[in-house]
């Protein structure tokens, strides 16, 4: 199994770990396990669609270019739904309209980002079983859409957007 599929499967396991009283460490980690199953699972296509499988290092390095902040910029620019929002050098790029799944999943992904750094950080606040859940299933909702959009241009244009957008406006 794909390491995006794993880290969901552990996010609902840990959100339910404890049946009476949840311990806030099982549910933060939850909510991380939730957002990086995301992550991997944009990061492994991007990857598949940018890189060719040999030699095998290259994909692995290309894995490791992909940075948060620069995929939080790009989804938020998706998540409006409006080609008109993005930076020109990747509104130049998409079909218009853009799928109400993939402005879903960049919307998934840039609140799943800003609830893991909740999560994480900021230990003040407790988390409820509910509301964590909610979150994983956000998760599930994003893998779904995604998988409704994968081969579309506009969905590859997104993945490369995700990697390299910050250079095309140079």
């Amino acid at each position: 199994m794909a390491l995006h599929n794993d880290l969901l499967e552990q996010a609902y396991h840990l959100a339910l770990r404890e049946p009476r009283r949840p311990r806030q460490a099982s549910l933060r980690r939850a909510v991380s396990s939730a957002y990086y199953a995301l992550y991997h699972l944009l990061v492994h296509d991007g990857t598949r669609v940018l890189a060719p499988p040999n030699p095998g290092k290259l994909r692995l390095q290309v894995r490791r270019a992909f940075a948060h902040s620069d995929m939080k910029a790009v989804c938020q620019q998706f998540a409006l739904g409006d080609h008109t929002k993005l930076k020109s050098g990747t509104q130049n790029l998409v079909d218009t309209p853009i799928e109400a799944q993939l402005a879903s999943v960049a919307e998934a992904f840039v609140t799943l980002q800003e609830q893991r750094h909740r999560a994480d950080y900021d230990v003040s606040r407790p988390l409820s079983r509910f509301d964590v859940l909610q979150k994983v299933d956000l998760v599930q909702q994003a893998f779904a859409d995604w998988n409704a959009v994968r081969g579309t241009p506009n969905a590859k244009v997104f993945l490369a957007a995700l990697l390299l957008q910050r250079h095309w406006n140079r």
